[in-house]
């Protein structure tokens, strides 16, 4: 994924999640630094009705029946 901002570009890449307590902690590379995303419950439930549209459902879909291949730099 790549996180845009006025600053700057940045890849992130995800490498885990967990459940810590009522939050979910995403672990991965920032750049080239170690990062470390704490998601609420609140926000979680958000993210997940932003994600919860056919537009995204498709992209979703389509990825898990398509072949691997490199992700591209946008």
């Amino acid at each position: 994924m790549q996180v845009k901002s006025v600053a700057m570009k940045m890849g992130v890449r995800i490498e885990s999640a967990e459940a810590v307590g009522d939050t979910i902690v995403l672990h991965g590379i920032a750049g080239t630094m170690p990062c470390e995303t704490i998601i609420g419950a609140v926000e979680a439930i958000q993210v997940f009705k932003m994600c919860f549209k056919l537009s995204v459902l498709k992209i979703l879909a389509k990825s898990l029946f398509s072949r691997k291949e490199k992700m591209d730099q946008r």
